[in-house]
């Protein structure tokens, strides 16, 4: 299992300590993070594999907020927030884990409405 992390150009969200690679043994938990600056009204993940869109994975609220999973959810994707710093964590990690991810920001309403950041994993 590998994981790709990619800069976007924008400044407000980008991989942690720009990890660029990141190796997982089968059956191990796979931790994706990145770090983000101003305010947010939540962070979003998503998944995309190989000539497919991407899918919403879930979305982490800030604060005392929880996580709200897709529809159906994924039973072994969770998301926690420590300061600036979002993390998806993938539980009994899977070759068929291996995928594009992307970390999303939605601003407040005085923040960039952009997509700021683009995260991936292979």
């Amino acid at each position: 299992l590998q994981s790709w992390l990619e800069n976007c150009s924008a400044q407000s969200v980008a991989p942690l300590d720009n990890k660029t690679q990141v190796h997982a043994v089968e059956d191990e938990i796979v931790t994706l993070s990145c770090r983000y600056e101003g305010r947010a009204d939540n962070l979003q993940w998503y998944r995309q594999y190989p000539g497919s869109r991407p899918e919403f994975l879930l979305l982490k609220y800030p604060g005392a907020g929880g996580v709200v999973p897709a529809d159906p959810p994924f039973p072994r994707l969770d998301a926690t927030l420590h300061k600036d710093i979002v993390n998806l964590s993938i539980s009994s990690a899977a070759v068929s884990d291996s995928a594009l991810y992307y970390c999303a920001l939605r601003p407040t309403e005085t923040g960039n409405p952009a997509t700021l950041y683009k995260n991936s994993l292979q």
